[in-house]
């Protein structure tokens, strides 16, 4: 795979929506590339920091501020 279209598919792998073939190709590309390594990281991050974002909610004195919207 090129670096374009594993940048382009790289949410789809890390939400794993690829198939087990393409997943694998996009893995071994990520392994080895010095340009696309560093977006994937930085994604993953992201989607980590969501999770935990996510398992913590919001703070108490959001709430009513959020229903009234």
């Amino acid at each position: 795979m090129r670096c374009e279209e594993v940048l382009n598919r790289l949410w789809e792998y890390l939400d794993q929506e690829l198939t087990p073939e393409e997943a694998e190709m996009v893995k071994v590309h990520l392994r080895g590339c010095p340009r696309c390594h560093p977006a994937y990281c930085c994604d993953r991050a992201f989607l980590a920091l969501l999770a935990r974002q996510r398992s913590q909610g919001a703070p108490a004195r959001l709430l009513p501020r959020l229903r009234r919207l």
